[in-house]
């Protein structure tokens, strides 16, 4: 009973100050720009303001309205980047009760006496200026700016940018326990002597070069020294002197060289000395001596050999725990070196030069449980290597030359679980691991292993990890892996397995990672159906031709497998509701169309970039409600039903789909997807729909563009005719209503028929065709041959907005040609032969904006033909025949502001002059460099009319042709040369004429007798490894190899011409899957040219099409395409075409082959003249190397 009294008065106590707390909480008042926090039980508060910068004078910072009696914590951070800070003398004074004070970013460049006075009570005090920032701001101490700060525990002067400490600034701080003074531009310690009390020093990040005898002798209480990062070259053997307490030392990052002074750490209690990252060569028996509380020693990323080590140099160090001597320039492990280190438990051996191991020399070190021997130069392991590792864990040998390992290598440190055997040169998997019983994980990747078996496995019950790749592993059969029950995480990819027997990983049933990629497996049918705990399969870059989601067990999360040759992601079990895959990644494959079967329900992330998807049912995506990510760029989408992408209502976040990359035919089905982004909650979003390229319809305006420029107008359908809803006539002839295309024409228009096409351009019409329909819109009739324009030929066209009659041998145009066309607004007459207009022509146009009369034969136009055009805002009269046309009445035409009138023989009188050159200062003309007089006369607006200024006065005239002139009499001796030297020049034009028509024969004839080159390029550079890369399909083997290769590899025409180096497809770089891609790029980028053999194989094989873009790619090298076939080359699809558009091509039969082809490929590289016969096998060795 009193136990609970006492308990219920303590939590009495305890809720009446929670509630006293909260109770003056709801009382504090901060400033505007502080935000504050209480302790939880406590009234102190913790205040934290920001501001623009410290100031002092009549608009000082005021820390006067701070409450002073419950703030003990003060956190000032300034925002003014380019802004100074300034303390004066009593900041802080009103602060009485402050325990904590924190400056941060305020650029200060001197801290005064007396700025911190009257805080009496501060234990914890930060200044970072960041003066670093400005570059040579620092900041200074005035001698006494911390005196009355007695109490003071924690100074922390970082980040300052100072150069010196005052000499006694210090002193009035008596129990300072931890100083930081990093990243300042200090060069000494001075400063430091009177502070006895301290226990902390880091200076790291400063500019010290040394230390002197005793020069922290005062400091007697120092337990942690860090001045990593200085500049420090040389220590004198005293400079620790005095400090015995000292147990943290560090002096990483520094420029020490040779070795440490002798005696320079006896006086000291260390456990932990950093000296990495200096060059220390050399450590002599004392230089260690008398640390026996050493417990970790860092000599990383140093200069020491094996040589600077003895059998005395770590002898003191019997509590050593962990030990890094990596990153040096060790060449051999010596017996002795580590005979009294038996408490070392990590040991860091790694990247340096160790060929060789003594036997026993790990033998004292029997509680070492890791051991880090990667990079180095090891080539074996020999029974006593590893001697007395009894508690050995993790033992890392990857990347040395290891070639074999003794049986008994790992006898006796058989408690292993992690062990690194990766980049070695292993032939087989060691039998010295059946005695590693406990071992968790294996890396062998990366060797030269050729098979696995379950007797090179066994031994190893408690496998987790397996890792085989980058071996040569072939083929596998069932049983390999019997003995591994544990088996978690296997990897054989980058290997050459073709096949794997059915079943093979059923005896690991509890894999949860399978790696299979980048090998050539053609099948995996019957291999992970019963793998229930597997997650992830990856079994990409292989042959796989077929696959079906019944081949991979339902509880599959990620499964890869891109680039192989699956045509189709079969679901023959329709099991999408019983799969559980998040992840897929299908892309580079042959895939021509998806469904909603093609994906388990559950998705969440989809790749199918970079196949051959044309079609996308409707409503593919419609159930997958967990998807958040779809790719699918780089594919042959072109139409797109509106519910393709349809998904149910969401109110989470939408998926994001990538459909870039497609040639899409944006027809009136089309128009949807530019709005897709603005849809309701059931359509993903598009992230990249600015990429999107339409191909249009009617390429006419613009062939294509990008789907978010397009207008509405520009999504058309075709349609031969169309009746509306409410046309009742349609069964009749002459019905308005009615849209039927006329004969030999092709007709758009867009979903609302708000714009209704007809193209009826070059299809040979003599006159305008019958039953144009009534809404057209625009009109093109351009390239026919319809040498006049009747009356009323286009009546009750009133929707027509263009029409487009250029370029159809038009002479005259008729009194009401273009009666009923309210609505036109552009209208191409231009390139015809029209000869003069009366002034009637355009009378009703008095909509048209646009008006192309350009390149017709015009030589007389009527005052007011376009009188009637008040909306004219382009004209374009330019070349034609017009002498005078008073261009000045185009005034009237107010909304006129582009006018061309260059290309005509002006006339140019006076009177006309005069005038012409008053209009065309203010005027829209466009084309003043080309308005001149007549033919050659000058410039209209810069003809001086001065000449008009007289009474005979007429302006510019052509200048009449020079009367005959009396012939002088030539001497009779130069009449042989008048008749000779003309004869020459004949004769030497003829000359160059016919070399010029007959080069090309020319030039074969001389390369392929005197090895001569004209009218080509300089030679090749000799600095490649082959002179053609030549890329073929399999089944075209035998024309390469022995046509083809066997006359350019062999010595052969005008004087035996040295034979060339070809690099062949099949021949030299026999590989496949994601390796091969790189071997071919690589292959083309060593080679001079490239040669593509095409047939109809090649055409319609897809690495083959790889390979041909590969050598397109290069533009740096000419293609050279050898066709087989007697097909046409417009048979080839449109990539071929494009792939071949700028390559030579030579056909297998035709004149000249041999000669032709020769003069196409480089001159062989001069040197030792070969003899007959196949290359030696050095070019196909090197070929290998590529891969």
């Amino acid at each position: 009973r009193p136990h609970g009294s006492a308990v219920t008065m303590l939590w009495s106590v305890l809720l009446l100050g929670v509630l006293v707390c909260q109770a003056w909480a709801a009382q504090y008042v901060s400033a505007d720009d502080c935000d504050w926090r209480t302790g939880q039980a406590s009234p102190e508060v913790a205040l934290r303001c920001r501001l623009q910068a410290l100031r002092t004078g009549p608009d000082s910072t005021n820390f006067s309205l701070i409450q002073p009696d419950h703030t003990t914590s003060l956190t000032v951070l300034c925002s003014a980047l380019f802004t100074e800070s300034h303390l004066g003398n009593t900041t802080f004074s009103s602060l009485r009760s402050l325990r904590a004070l924190h400056l941060e970013q305020c650029k200060i460049s001197e801290v005064p006496e007396r700025a911190f006075a009257g805080l009496t009570e501060l234990r914890n005090l930060t200044v970072r200026t960041y003066n670093g920032d400005w570059g040579a701001l620092s900041l200074a101490l005035a001698p006494r700016a911390l005196e009355g700060l007695s109490l003071l525990q924690r100074l922390d002067l970082g980040h300052n940018n100072m150069v010196a400490l005052p000499p006694t600034g210090l002193c009035s701080l008596r129990q300072l326990r931890s100083l930081n003074l990093t990243h300042n531009a200090l060069e000494t310690v001075a400063g430091l002597g009177c502070l006895g009390a301290l226990s902390e020093l880091d200076m790291s990040h400063n500019r010290l070069r040394q230390l002197d005898d005793g020069v922290l002798a005062a400091l007697g209480s120092l337990r942690s020294l860090r001045l990593r990062h200085n500049r420090l070259d040389r220590l004198a053997p005293a400079a620790l002197a005095g400090l015995a307490q000292l147990q943290l030392l560090d002096l990483s990052n520094n420029q020490l060289s040779g070795g440490l002074p002798p005696g320079l750490l006896g006086g000291t209690d260390l456990r932990e000395l950093y000296l990495q990252n200096n060059t220390l060569s050399l450590l002599s028996p004392r230089t260690f001596s008398g640390l026996e509380q050493l417990v970790i020693l860092n000599l990383s990323r140093n200069h020491l050999s094996s040589d600077g080590i003895t059998h005395d140099t770590f002898a003191d160090l019997i509590r050593l725990v962990i030990l890094d001597l990596s990153n040096n320039q060790l060449r051999q492990v010596n017996g002795s070196t580590f005979q009294s280190q038996y408490s070392l438990q990590i040991l860091h051996l790694e990247h340096n030069l160790i060929e060789n191991v003594d036997d026993n020399a790990f033998s004292s070190l029997y509680n070492l449980h890791t051991l880090m021997l990667s990079d180095n130069r090891l080539s074996h392991l020999s029974v006593f290597t590893l001697n007395g590792l009894y508690v050995l864990i993790n033992l890392a040998l990857d990347h040395n030359r290891l070639e074999n390992i003794h049986l008994d290598g790992f006898r006796n440190c058989s408690s292993l679980q992690d062990l690194q055997l990766s980049s070695n040169s292993l032939s087989n998997i060691p039998d010295a691991l059946q005695y590693l019983h406990y071992l968790i994980s294996l890396d062998l990747s990366d060797n030269r292993i050729t098979s696995v078996s379950n007797a090179t496995l066994s031994g190893m019950p408690n496998l987790h990890i397996l890792r085989l790749a980058g071996n040569r592993i072939g083929n596998m059969t069932k049983g390999t892996f019997q003995s591994l029950h544990s088996l978690r995480r296997l990897d054989l990819s980058n290997n050459q397995i073709a096949s794997l027997e059915h079943g093979i990983f059923d005896d690991a049933s509890a894999l949860n990672v399978i790696l299979l990629n980048d090998n050539l497996l053609q099948d995996i049918n019957g291999l992970f159906m019963n793998l229930a705990h597997l997650r992830l399969l990856n079994v990409s870059c292989n042959s796989i031709e077929w696959f079906d989601y019944a081949l991979v067990p339902r509880q599959l999360k990620h499964l890869d497998i891109h680039h192989n040759d699956i045509e189709a992601l079969g679901n023959y079990y329709e099991l999408e509701d019983k799969m559980h895959l998040k992840i897929l990644d299908a892309s580079s494959n042959h895939i021509r169309e998806i469904n909603a079967g093609s994906f388990p329900n559950q998705i969440e992330v989809i790749n199918l970039s970079n196949n051959r998807i044309s079609i996308i049912h409707p409503f593919t995506f419609m159930i997958k409600h967990n998807l958040t990510r779809v790719n699918l760029t780089q594919n042959r989408l072109q139409n797109l039903d509106i519910n393709a992408f349809r998904l149910k209502p969401t109110k989470s976040a939408l998926p994001e789909f990538w459909i870039a990359e497609n040639i899409y035919f944006c027809d009136c089905s089309m128009e949807w997807l530019q709005r897709i982004n603005s849809l309701d909650g059931q359509y993903p979003q598009v992230m990249d729909l600015a990429k999107v390229v339409c191909q249009m319809p009617f390429g006419r305006r613009r062939p294509r563009l990008l789907l978010t420029e397009a207008n509405s107008s520009d999504f058309l359908c075709k349609y031969k005719s169309h009746c509306f809803a409410l046309c009742h006539c349609c069964e009749f002839d002459a019905c308005d209503c009615e849209m039927v295309c006329p004969e030999n024409c092709t007709c758009y228009s867009d979903q609302t028929w708000n714009s209704n096409i007809v193209d009826c351009s070059f299809t040979a019409h003599s006159t305008i065709p019958a039953r144009i329909p009534m809404d057209v819109t625009e009109l093109y009739l351009d390239g026919n041959d319809m040498t006049h324009l009747s009356s009323h030929s286009f009546i009750g066209r009133k929707n027509l907005k263009a029409l487009y009659l250029n370029n159809s041998n038009i002479q005259s145009l008729h009194n009401r040609t273009f009666n009923g066309l309210v609505g036109l607004q552009v209208l191409h007459l231009d390139h015809n032969k029209i000869t003069m207009l009366q002034g009637f022509e355009f009378e009703n146009l008095t909509s048209l904006r646009e008006l192309h009369l350009s390149h017709n034969r015009l030589s007389s136009l009527s005052n007011r033909t376009f009188a009637a055009l008040r909306s004219l805002e382009v004209l374009r009269l330019d070349n034609n025949y017009l002498l005078e046309f008073p261009v000045w009445q185009l005034q009237a035409n107010t909304l006129l502001r582009h006018v061309q009138l260059g290309h005509n023989p002006w006339s140019c009188g006076c009177a006309f002059l005069s005038r012409f050159q008053t209009w065309a200062r203010g005027s829209p003309l466009r084309d003043a460099a080309s308005v001149r007089c007549g033919r050659r006369g000058p410039f209209l607006l810069e003809f001086d009319a001065s000449s008009c200024g007289g009474a005979n006065g007429t302006g510019w005239a052509e200048a009449p042709a020079a009367g005959p002139q009396e012939p002088h009499q030539l001497p009779p001796a130069l009449v042989p040369l008048l008749i000779a030297a003309p004869s020459a020049v004949v004769l030497v034009l003829l000359g160059a004429v016919l070399a010029a028509c007959y080069r090309r024969q020319l030039k074969l004839w001389l390369h392929s007798r005197c090895g001569l080159r004209l009218f080509d390029r300089a030679s090749e550079s000799p600095e490649r490894l082959f002179d053609a890369f030549v890329a073929y399909c399999p089944k075209d083997e035998p024309f390469v190899s022995q046509v083809l290769a066997a006359e350019l590899e062999t010595c052969s025409g005008a004087g035996k011409r040295r034979p060339l180096r070809l690099c062949l497809r099949h021949r030299d770089l026999a590989v496949r899957g994601c390796v091969a891609e790189a071997a071919v790029v690589e292959a083309v980028q060593c080679s001079h040219r490239t040669v593509v053999v095409v047939s109809e194989q090649f055409l319609r094989s897809e690495w083959c099409r790889f390979e041909l873009k590969a050598a397109q790619a290069s533009s740096a090298r000419r293609l050279i395409a050898v066709l087989l076939d007697d097909g046409g080359q417009d048979q080839w699809d449109i990539e071929a075409r494009q792939c071949l558009r700028s390559a030579l091509i030579l056909r297998w039969g035709e004149r000249r082959f041999w000669q032709k082809l020769r003069y196409a490929l480089p001159d062989p590289q001069r040197g030792p003249p070969q003899r007959g016969g196949p290359p030696e096998p050095t070019a196909r060795a090197s070929a290998v190397k590529l891969v």
